[in-house]
């Protein structure tokens, strides 16, 4: 499963936006490194959430906000003919920091199993690992994954939704939540191990 498939499709629709970045005078490295704030701010509305529970719909949208500058900065760094190298490295590293900072809170919520949750942090920062290392040994960067970037993204956001609507004595959806995150990184660790092993000289 690779979701991100349908990235030209929506990268094309992003354009106009990204013009008017440019426009303004924003670079593509700008845009990389405020989703690392946008996480941030969804791992405190998860930490805060026992307590105000209207917080937690507020992580979906942070989500989608994490989401769109991931794409919209390597569109804005094509479109401005300004890739370069360090764009990578604030690229990756600012995605595990994101992943983290939004995954992590998860394990001291009420109902979930801290060690589940965090072994699938690693899983998913272990993925990622693998497709970084891939295209360093000269293949194609791997995102392909049951729960890759968005994959993950996708499964905090319904959770959030789901555990704001059993309301809080109810800790299903976080206790169901570890479990899914890590048999999800974990298959998409593996996957993306046998593809790097089946396709690298």
């Amino acid at each position: 499963m690779d979701l991100y498939a349908s990235k030209g499709a929506i990268n094309a629709r992003l354009l106009p936006l990204v013009d008017r970045l440019a426009a303004a005078g924003i670079t593509a490295d700008q845009v990389t490194l405020a989703a690392i704030p946008v996480a941030l701010l969804g791992g405190a509305c998860l930490l805060a959430s026992p307590a105000a529970p209207l917080l937690l719909l507020l992580v979906p949208l942070l989500v989608v906000v994490r989401l769109v500058l991931n794409l919209l900065d390597g569109a804005l760094a094509r479109r401005t003919g300004r890739t370069h190298p360090r764009g990578e490295l604030f690229n990756e590293v600012g995605d595990r920091i994101a992943d983290v900072a939004f995954l992590a809170p998860v394990a001291v919520l009420p109902g979930a199993n801290p060690v589940i949750v965090l072994l699938g942090v690693l899983a998913a920062v272990l993925a990622s690992f693998v497709g970084v290392t891939v295209k360093a040994a000269g293949g194609a960067r791997l995102y392909r994954g049951v729960l890759s970037k968005p994959g993950r993204m996708a499964l905090l956001a319904v959770t959030c939704v789901v555990a704001f609507v059993l309301g809080p004595e109810d800790t299903r959806a976080w206790a169901a939540f570890g479990p899914i995150l890590l048999l999800g990184t974990t298959l998409t660790l593996i996957e993306r191990l046998a593809v790097a092993v089946r396709t690298l000289p």
